[in-house]
């Protein structure tokens, strides 16, 4: 069962990173064309990436990761970057959420979603680095 979930992490946050990839993107292009701000699809996009942080903070408590048998970058530096990515996005987020000027908000959400990518790739090249 625990090394189902792992694999499940495992690829789905290959998938959450194109989602959150793509859809800083769309923001980008609604900051370009003016359009009113809906947070929606941004929500939606960090709710994935919400799921895929607790997914892997389950996997880190039952599956015993904070020893230092799985080595440093697993025990400390991959939760602490997908903690990171999902604090930093969300904050631009809310933030995008208060601004008044639409192209303002599109861009602050984007750059959160941005941020929030080059994080979870971090992350992800962490947990690739080899241990031994």
């Amino acid at each position: 069962m625990l090394q189902n979930l792992l694999v499940i992490h495992q690829w789905t946050g290959y998938l959450v990173s194109v989602v959150v990839l793509v859809v800083a993107f769309v923001a980008f292009g609604r900051a370009k064309d003016a359009r009113e701000f809906e947070p929606g699809l941004y929500r939606a996009a960090f709710a994935l990436l919400t799921l895929q942080v607790v997914l892997g903070l389950v996997l880190y408590g039952v599956g015993g990761y904070w020893e230092e048998v799985h080595g440093p970058l697993i025990t400390y530096v991959h939760p602490l970057l997908a903690l990171l990515a999902l604090g930093v996005g969300q904050m631009l987020l809310g933030r995008a959420r208060r601004t008044q000027m639409a192209v303002d908000a599109h861009r602050l959400a984007g750059r959160g979603l941005l941020t929030s990518f080059i994080l979870v790739l971090a992350a992800i090249g962490v947990a690739s680095w080899p241990t031994g």
